[in-house]
């Protein structure tokens, strides 16, 4: 156990980035992805898909994330078409950085869900998404 009192003071860290509070509440008219929250490595993102998804198959280079349904159903797919994930209400589905993947709303209700990612390399301005050909539609 550390004695408190004789414990060394250090210098007070200094936070790489502002503690934010946001507002997650679904607008009229805002597009499926509203950015909610970034830090230095941490970015936040609600998607809200009546159907369809993101159907590009694709990967990411610099970051892992987790996807968190609040409502609907989400599939995801691998480069083949194989399923690689489906999650409901309340359940998550971590994506590793350079898994290629696609998803689409799988219910009747709308699709509403976190994406919560962390960057090796830190947070940019950089889109890290690298597209790719479904198979039969030729070479990537």
């Amino acid at each position: 156990m550390v004695d408190l009192a004789s414990a060394e003071t250090s210098a007070r860290p200094v936070p790489k980035s502002p503690v934010q509070v946001v507002n997650t509440a679904w607008e009229p008219g805002e597009r499926n992805v509203k950015p909610l929250a970034r830090s230095e490595l941490l970015n936040v993102l609600l998607h809200r898909w009546d159907t369809g998804g993101e159907v590009a198959l694709h990967h990411h280079t610099d970051g892992d994330a987790t996807w968190v349904v609040l409502g609907g159903e989400v599939t995801f797919y691998g480069a083949d078409d194989e399923v690689l994930a489906r999650a409901g209400r309340n359940e998550a589905v971590l994506v590793p950085r350079n898994t290629m993947y696609s998803f689409l709303n799988t219910s009747d209700e709308p699709l509403i869900m976190f994406r919560v990612s962390a960057k090796v390399g830190g947070i940019s301005s950089q889109d890290d998404r690298v597209y790719h050909k479904r198979a039969g539609q030729g070479a990537d």
